[in-house]
């Protein structure tokens, strides 16, 4: 048998990239975050069912949610008139300044 490169790792069974056993040994995290999860959960009676439809929260990092809206129309209405009542409503709710702002962008909301 000839000499793997050193990114390879092998058992008695296959060879595995290293890269592959990485993923297994140290899955990459989602949104765990018990404050994230409540945002998530209280999404649709924050923002109200016609929004709730039209958009999807892709994650909040240092912060910042970031949300997938289904168009411009959309996103220039949630920015201009629903941001901060949105973010006041999210707060009051996990009890902290937990977001300060919100990015939307159009993307998919599936």
């Amino acid at each position: 048998m000839k000499e793997l490169p050193e990114r390879y790792f092998t058992n008695k069974n296959k060879v595995v990239r290293l890269g592959q056993l990485l993923k297994e040994a140290f899955p990459k995290k989602t949104l765990v975050d018990k404050n994230c999860q409540k945002v998530m959960s209280v999404w649709s009676e924050v923002v109200g069912n016609e929004i709730y439809k039209s958009t999807r929260i892709t994650g909040i990092k240092n912060g910042v949610m970031y949300v997938n809206a289904e168009s411009s129309a959309m996103i220039h209405h949630l920015t201009n008139f629903e941001k901060y009542a949105i973010i006041h409503k999210i707060n009051n709710i996990i009890g902290s300044k937990y977001i300060e702002d919100i990015r939307f962008k159009v993307g998919i909301t599936e």
